[in-house]
């Protein structure tokens, strides 16, 4: 067992709560030569003697009998009490002990014994019952910043240390720190149980705890499966190596159900070093996440370093700042709904359909485009917020102009998480009827890998809404192996043919083939076309001439706010590139006016 063992207060720490102050206060008021205060799970025990000689006759004492006299209290959860202990049968006195247990939450956190010399005072039940009064408040003051399931400091407890490590060192003091989370926890809870799960954490703290070095070094666990390390005067190739002595040791053990299979369970972690001067504790532990993530990308179960030149990193770097950004303009409705036109190729009498695009707003009051957030917004899992809020959106501007006007038909784009969330369907059908939005004037867009995710569930949700009339569109279609499975197993009318297709449309054979083969099915199964990406004149009358009914992209109309478009409509202007949107300034419902212009 690793112990840390103290004589006196910690600097910087909080005298009337610190374990070697209660343990000072036991022996004065006592009248004990020595008291000491033992931590198991925490692999670490603190003693505090009158003198040297005192401090010298106490861990002497816990060497040969009061560790196991302890670990008696722990288990009975009873005092124990003696006057007489000897060390051997018909030996001398060696000194008079009591150990009580440690009561906290979640069951015995440890023990605190006394000690008296053979020649000094005996102990009774008065002294007994006044220790259990200190072992109340020391359970208290020694675990309230602990985590129950790891042993490891809370964050509370960690940021505490933190600080007054940080007032204690000078500027220029080294510092490293470590995040780690483990490995793909989720499966092991699905597997064998929340339970084996648990128990995979605190594995993982035992293996923190030991790799622990020096009595400065002190971990924390975040949340769930996150843990950081905060380790004084230790470099950066030091650091590392703690990490990777952790790594395997986790990766040495293994979780299973009853006579089930083994499941491995591995660490990921990511390093950074700095100076007390330039600790700002959340900055650091951020960059450390990036180079943990950076593991995780580079294949788990490994330790990367932070670089502020790694491509990798400088990219979820970014990507964090932009989330920050998706975040708040979620939080202050500083979200933009636009719409591009899909128009009809061949018969110019049908309807033309608006494809809704998001975008939002930043605290400059620019517009960011979907395509400069949707790769963070589905790292950082928030893509069902997005969802909602541009339904909302758009529900709320299609309700306005329906008391003037016909309903305008709009595509909406759903993800794959959004479709996979059961609470999501509920809503919609509630927000549809609180605005008064006809299904029959919605199409809701959905890729072939959102379909795969789930797709018993996706056959529900569109059996669910095609009962209202709404109408459902298969986006980048071709781009999957199974393409042709998902017209067959999912209630589709269009299509949307993959930008891959279109591009090179006029001057690729293989491309004009594939359109016209995907153009046959879908007439047989009496299924809409619309290309993407229709981006010249040209590319417009060769789809025409291939059989495609719609199509979409700048050649036919770009985006505009959806208000503007509802404006145009409203006036009975012509559409897409024949008018085009002119520059203005729009408000949005947050109250934020902005410039925008379309070329």
């Amino acid at each position: 067992m690793k112990s840390v063992e103290t004589k006196s207060l910690e600097a910087g720490g909080a005298p009337e709560r610190s374990t070697e102050s209660v343990l000072r206060a036991v022996c004065l008021r006592l009248g004990c030569t020595a008291a000491t205060a033992i931590f198991p799970r925490e692999e670490s025990r603190a003693v505090w003697g009158r003198s040297e000689a005192d401090f010298a006759f106490a861990r002497e004492q816990l060497s040969i009998a009061g560790d196991q006299l302890a670990r008696r209290a722990i288990e009975t959860r009873k005092p124990v009490a003696t006057n007489k202990l000897k060390h051997v049968s018909g030996g001398e006195i060696a000194c008079k002990l009591v150990a009580v247990p440690l009561i906290a939450r979640g069951g015995p956190a440890g023990a605190l014994i006394v000690f008296n010399r053979p020649e000094e005072p005996s102990f009774d039940e008065f002294t007994v019952r006044r220790l259990g009064r200190f072992a109340r408040l020391l359970a208290r003051s020694a675990t309230q910043d602990l985590d129950s399931l790891t042993g490891l400091l809370s964050w509370g407890g960690f940021k505490t240390r933190v600080e007054a490590w940080q007032r204690s060192s000078a500027p220029e003091s080294m510092v490293s720190m470590l995040y780690g989370d483990i490995d793909v926890l989720h499966l092991i809870n699905d597997l064998v149980g929340f339970s084996e799960g648990d128990k995979v954490i605190a594995r993982c703290g035992v293996a923190i705890r030991r790799s622990l070095v020096g009595a400065e070094s002190f971990a924390c666990r975040l949340s769930g499966d996150r843990f950081t390390v905060f380790l004084p005067h230790m470099n950066l190739s030091q650091t590392r190596q703690l990490a990777e002595s952790i790594c395997r040791e986790v990766s040495a053990g293994a979780t299973n159900s009853q006579g089930g299979p083994d499941h491995a369970v591995s660490m990921s972690w990511g390093a950074v070093s700095t100076q007390a001067g330039d600790l700002h504790l959340d900055h650091r532990i951020a960059e450390a996440e990036i180079a943990c993530k950076t593991a995780k990308d580079r294949g788990r179960g490994r330790v990367e370093c932070y670089q502020d030149t790694d491509q990798s990193m400088i990219r979820r770097h970014d990507e964090i700042g932009v989330i920050g950004s998706v975040r708040e303009a979620l939080r202050l409705e500083r979200i933009v709904v636009f719409a591009q036109p899909i128009t009809p190729l061949i018969n110019h009498n049908l309807p033309t359909t608006y494809e809704l695009l998001v975008r939002i707003i930043d605290a400059k009051g620019n517009i960011v485009e979907a395509a400069d957030f949707m790769s963070a917004a589905t790292r950082y899992q928030i893509l069902p917020e997005i969802d909602r809020a541009v339904c909302e959106r758009a529900f709320q501007q299609l309700s306005e102009s329906q008391k003037t006007q016909a309903p305008l038909r709009v595509s909406i784009n759903l993800s794959g998480p959004t479709l996979s969330d059961p609470e999501f369907l509920e809503w919609l059908l509630s927000a549809m009827a609180k605005y008064g939005i006809d299904g029959t004037s919605l199409v809701f867009e959905i890729t072939e890998a959102a379909a795969a995710a789930n797709m018993v569930q996706v056959q529900q949700f569109m059996r669910r809404l095609t009962s209202h009339g709404v109408k459902f569109a298969l986006d980048d279609f071709g781009t999957g192996v199974s393409s042709l499975a998902y017209l067959k197993n999912l209630d589709i009318n269009t299509i949307k043919l993959d930008g891959s297709y279109v591009r090179d449309v006029l001057t690729n054979p293989r491309s004009q083939a594939l359109v016209s083969a995907i153009v046959q099915l879908a007439n047989a199964m009496g299924i809409t076309t619309v290309a993407e990406y229709v981006e010249s004149n040209g590319v417009r009358d060769r789809l025409a001439a291939l059989g495609i009914q719609f199509g979409q992209g700048y050649a036919l109309g770009r985006p505009g706010p959806l208000v503007d478009v509802l404006a145009a409509v409203a006036d009975r202007a012509p559409e897409g590139r024949d008018r085009p949107f002119t520059p203005k300034t729009f408000t949005t419902p947050s109250g934020i006016p902005i410039m925008f212009k379309h070329g």
